[in-house]
């Protein structure tokens, strides 16, 4: 189970790498029962997985969800 610090870290970490990437939508942390603080990367409609392969599964212990942004 990860702690907010340690999903904060993930994010950041994700941040630098693909957060100035057109087709990136946001990064954010949120807490998720029976897992604990997961970051969630949300992707521009039509991202592909030549776009999405290269964000990890997880970060140490921290899970790492992507969901296609909805506009």
């Amino acid at each position: 189970m990860s702690d907010v610090g340690s999903a904060r870290r993930a994010k950041d970490q994700l941040k630098t790498a693909i957060g100035a990437e057109p087709w990136c939508a946001g990064i954010g942390v949120e807490r998720e029962d029976g897992v604990g603080f997961v970051v969630r990367v949300r992707v521009r409609p039509g991202s592909g997985p030549e776009q999405t392969g290269v964000i990890p599964a997880r970060i140490g212990d921290v899970v790492i969800y992507i969901e296609e942004n909805d506009a």
